[in-house]
């Protein structure tokens, strides 16, 4: 049992729960090549900040709100 944190009701035991990102950061990776000594890669990517507690209902209207239903 779980909260849902867009319609705030109290779901069934045994709903199932899904967690959507809601806030990203950039984040930059660096990491140590082994090829070549003292060469550092750099990547960047997106790091999640914020989930928010969804149900099933709720799941299944974003999922709709985004197909552009």
């Amino acid at each position: 049992m779980f909260k849902c944190d867009r319609c705030h009701k109290i779901t069934q035991p045994g709903e199932k729960l899904t967690k959507h990102p809601v806030k990203y950061r950039d984040k930059v990776y660096q990491i140590m090549d082994t090829k070549f000594k003292g060469s550092i890669v750099t990547s960047y990517g997106k790091e999640i900040v914020k989930e928010i507690n969804l149900c099933e209902s709720c799941t299944n209207k974003i999922a709709d709100e985004t197909e552009g239903r």
